[in-house]
């Protein structure tokens, strides 16, 4: 059947949701996050650069997350490839170790003068279960208090066993804790970014209890510096591990992670997603003391020991640097935000723009907004763009296709004030209205 279908995205998606439970392995690339009903092209040939060929070779400009937020030099970069290449023809995988992991060890701990020790795994969700194993191994502590979206392990998901709402302002609402065990119950507190109020009544309370106080440095928006030196410090006096994940924050306005820039350091940070530009790789770095648990608990894995992972993200991280790419995705990351701004205000539509520079999304103030940001997508399309609520900036976002996607943005939002005056965006879209969050998605 895959035979038959390979060159339709449509029929193939069709097959592929009878035989892959949920369509893609990634929840944030299941098509009916973009157009359900087959209207999204779902599977690529071939990218380059922002470029992306569907199975019909049909030609788009990637305006999305590009790649989930992996590829931040571009697809196929080839300064990246050519390492990969090499490490594939030397055996990606041996009985000895790949002597890229001292390197990429050496250059993590030269960006972050604090930290003393690291791991490597090859995902995000890995890298934030290995840090949360380290830090209930370094102080024989169960609990953790958390602040944002850290990935579809246990530990995390356990959250919603209290209340099925504790995870819904965290990144995706409606999240089921199946299968998570009973047991967990009570062992992950969450608390809201930036609010003194949370630190008071959930932090404060909970802190000489858990292991590890877990937060994202920053995702919609930076912190206030002094919430996160009273956050270091509540850690500090009841011997928490404060844990960053940068897994999204990071190498997007630096060459490191975000917190650098910030001047507050934390016990570990953990990395991802981009970290090797589209190949498969995971960091967490930290004081010695804690890291040294690593050889006390179990943490191992055939995979992790690869070569190809590494020996790309020293050649990203050489890169980044050269490029001075954090001042470029962010300089990229204001036009983008720009471009919607200028978009709305030719046609009158209210708009709320946030994330960081480099990491954008923006939101219209209309009746129905899922159903306006589903045709947002589908017109989108049709002027070859992928596109949807959020835009990360990328080094290969040139000025040349910034103005297309400028023109385009505007034809589109000129469009929408029309059907929105009318009440007649939902009777103009050819698909169902998009899934908003994993609860709608599962039903």
């Amino acid at each position: 059947m895959f035979k038959k279908f390979k060159k339709n995205s449509k029929k193939l998606q069709k097959y592929a949701s009878e035989i892959i439970p949920g369509t893609s392995q990634l929840f944030g690339k299941r098509p009916e996050l973009y157009l359900p009903g087959g209207n999204w092209p779902t599977y690529y040939s071939k990218a380059k650069g922002v470029s992306v060929w569907g199975l019909d070779n049909k030609k788009y400009y990637d305006f999305t997350m590009v790649g989930i937020g992996t590829s931040v030099l571009g697809y196929s970069d080839p300064t990246i490839n050519k390492v990969a290449v090499k490490a594939l023809n030397s055996s990606p995988m041996n009985t000895l170790n790949p002597p890229e992991d001292v390197e990429l060890a050496e250059m993590l701990l030269k960006l972050h003068p604090w930290s003393e020790g690291v791991r490597f795994c090859r995902t995000g969700g890995e890298s934030m279960s290995i840090a949360i194993r380290l830090a209930r191994a370094y102080n024989k502590r169960d609990k953790i208090l958390f602040c944002g979206y850290h990935g579809w392990h246990d530990w995390y998901l356990a959250a919603n066993l209290n209340s099925q709402n504790s995870l819904n302002t965290h990144l995706l609402p409606g999240l089921e804790p199946l299968g998570v065990p009973k047991a967990f119950e009570g062992l992950v507190i969450p608390f809201k970014f930036n609010s003194f109020e949370d630190i008071e009544r959930i932090v404060k309370k909970n802190a000489k209890d858990c292991a590890a106080i877990v937060m994202e440095p920053c995702r919609e928006s930076l912190p206030d510096k002094e919430y996160l030196n009273e956050i270091k410090r509540i850690a500090k006096k009841n011997n928490c591990v404060l844990i960053f994940d940068e897994i999204t924050s990071g190498w997007r306005s630096n060459t490191g992670g975000i917190h650098m820039n910030l001047g507050i350091y934390p016990d570990m940070a953990v990395f991802g997603k981009t970290i090797a530009n589209g190949f498969a790789m995971g960091a967490i770095i930290g004081k010695k003391k804690i890291m040294k648990n690593a050889t006390k608990t179990f943490i191992s894995s055939a995979f992790w020991t690869e070569r190809i992972g590494p020996a790309c993200a020293v050649a990203f991280i050489k890169k980044h640097k050269k490029l001075n790419l954090g001042n470029i995705l962010i300089t990229k990351g204001k036009k983008i935000k720009n471009v919607w701004k200028k978009s709305a205000k030719d046609a009158g539509l209210d708009i709320e723009i946030n994330g960081i520079d480099p990491l954008p999304t923006f939101k219209l103030k209309v009746k129905d907004w899922p159903a306006t940001l589903t045709y947002f997508i589908q017109e989108m399309l049709k002027k070859k763009f992928l596109a949807t609520d959020k835009c990360y900036a990328n080094y290969k976002h040139d000025n040349i296709l910034i103005t297309k996607y400028e023109k385009a943005c505007s034809s589109v939002f000129l469009d929408i004030a029309k059907l929105n005056k009318k009440n007649k965006i939902r009777e103009n879209l050819k698909s169902p209205v998009k899934l908003m969050g994993f609860k709608r998605l599962t039903n």
